[in-house]
């Protein structure tokens, strides 16, 4: 598995927890459930994973009580060989949003305080299935997202990148050699994007149709999850809504248009799906503000704002492979570079705003 700094965040988790089990949320595909294993398997004696997706039935362990006791008696009988080591044990509930009441559980499992729970979920499903019973005070929830740059440079074996942030860090103009081999990784990263599927088929195959296949591979999983969990009204609106990005940022504008949804578009058709989208973790918005002032949001204009996908890779994937090819060749040119580029800084884990 790639180097994620998600691991740190894990690491500290453990130091100091105080009674907390950790949600880890985000969009399917990007790592959640891997980071985790790898972190039990090298952290604890134990290590249990239940994944609520592959194995349903596992769901009838927290279909009766929530104490812990309860709970290790029904996961033993279920699940063979595994055991439960006070202090050493971490537990994965993987894919929690197909089990609600295993997301209840975790209230218990906190104030027990003798095993580590770690549940991961997808924005999808954890912010459109009903929970019997939320956690509050239990749970501490952090967002993952794809790779960014520097874990993909960390995956393709570059791994000194504290001495080139120092450039950064000293406002340094970077030598020359340095600029051309780092521009030649970011339009590889652009391209490939961040998605571990997708850099893990980079890695070992060097194959831009593979990689090409893999992007649209998910894609259409993403457009199928929003058939499964949009509401009947919004299924056709948010699906257009994530369809129309790739057109959106090609053109000259300083906005989301409407109409490039559909013709004749209105805000007051489409405010509720692109939030949906947003609310599932696959895209993200960019706020224009009108004076480069802190603090920033006194100065946004809500009525102008561009829309971005989470991971570049996909939304270079979606323009097509001749685009893909451009930009590895560093030959695209026209709106479309713009956009497209500023998508590669705005996939990020804070709020994009920008001045207009």
């Amino acid at each position: 598995m790639s180097k994620r700094k998600m691991m740190n965040t894990l690491i500290d988790w453990h130091a100091s927890r105080k009674q907390k089990c950790l949600l880890i949320k985000g969009a399917r595909k990007v790592g959640k459930t891997d980071i985790v294993r790898t972190f039990g398997k090298e952290h604890y004696k134990s290590f249990i994973e239940i994944n609520f997706e592959a194995h349903p039935e596992f769901k009838d362990i927290f279909s009766a009580s929530l104490s812990v006791s309860d709970l290790q008696k029904e996961m033993s009988l279920r699940i063979p060989d595994i055991h439960f080591i006070p202090n050493d044990t971490l537990i994965l509930l993987d894919e929690i949003e197909f089990c609600p009441q295993a997301r209840t559980s975790l209230k218990f499992w906190a104030e027990d305080d003798r095993f580590d729970v770690i549940a991961t979920g997808s924005l999808l499903g954890l912010n459109h299935k009903e929970v019997s019973s939320y956690p509050v005070g239990y749970e501490q929830q952090i967002e993952m997202h794809p790779l960014d740059f520097e874990e993909f440079l960390w995956a393709i074996g570059i791994q000194d990148t504290d001495s080139i942030k120092e450039y950064f860090d000293r406002k340094q103009q970077l030598p020359d050699a340095l600029h051309e081999t780092l521009m030649k990784y970011l339009r590889e990263y652009m391209a490939v994007g961040g998605m571990p599927e997708v850099v893990n088929t980079f890695i070992k195959t060097g194959n831009y149709n593979e990689i090409q296949s893999v992007q649209e591979q998910i894609v259409t999983a993403y457009l199928d999850d929003i058939s499964k969990y949009a509401d009947q009204t919004d299924k056709p609106k948010a699906r257009n809504c994530y369809l129309s990005i790739p057109k959106q940022l090609a053109r000259e504008s300083r906005k989301f248009k409407y109409s490039l949804v559909s013709h004749g578009g209105r805000s007051s058709q489409y405010t509720n799906s692109l939030d949906w989208l947003k609310d599932a973790g696959l895209i993200h918005f960019c706020t224009n503000v009108s004076t480069p002032q802190f603090p920033l949001p006194a100065y946004a204009n809500d009525e102008q704002f561009k829309v971005y996908l989470d991971d570049i890779g996909l939304l270079i994937s979606m323009y097509g492979y001749q685009i893909k090819q451009a930009i590895i060749e560093d030959t695209l040119t026209g709106a479309a570079k713009g956009g497209i580029y500023h998508s590669r800084q705005s996939t990020t884990t804070e709020p994009c705003i920008s001045c207009g």
